[in-house]
């Protein structure tokens, strides 16, 4: 019987240090490579700032397709937080229409793995012609936990 107890102690025990080094290694595993991806009609956003002291993203691609009744945005953004991105944010779009400093707000959620590509856009009216985006800045406004059960959203 003391057999018995001492075998099970050291599989307990060599179970419980398996799961503790897989979970460190998952921790510590590098990211995978930011994607290189092309966006049709992209504005240039290589040099532009991104604010984000809340979130690990990269700003991936930002379009302003205009129409003629309003400008369509699309913001692509890269997940670089190791246990991925689900919150709630907010963009705020610092850019230049006909030389003159604009600014507008995107909102959206965000649901990506480690890696992913997501998108958050909006429409603006009326339209704009944008020369340039000067800076972007998120700011987080909740959180949302993996295992977490998803909200019911109201249409």
């Amino acid at each position: 019987m003391a057999n018995r107890r001492t075998l099970l102690a050291v599989a307990v025990i060599v179970a419980a240090v398996i799961i503790v080094g897989l979970w460190l290694w998952r921790a510590n595993a590098p990211l995978p490579e930011p994607k290189s991806v092309t966006v049709p009609d992209a504005i240039p956003v290589e040099k532009v700032e991104l604010a984000s002291p809340d979130l690990e993203v990269l700003l991936v691609g930002m379009r302003g397709t205009v129409n003629p009744d309003y400008t369509d945005w699309a913001c692509l953004l890269e997940c670089r937080e190791r246990e991925g991105c689900r919150a709630d944010i907010q963009l705020t779009v610092e850019y230049q229409s006909g030389g003159v400093p604009q600014q507008f707000m995107i909102g959206g959620r965000l649901d990506g793995d480690p890696g992913e590509i997501m998108r958050v856009g909006r429409v603006q009216r009326p339209p704009v012609e944008v020369d340039s985006i000067d800076r972007v800045s998120m700011t987080v406004l909740e959180v949302h936990r993996t295992n977490a059960p998803r909200p019911t959203e109201i249409e």
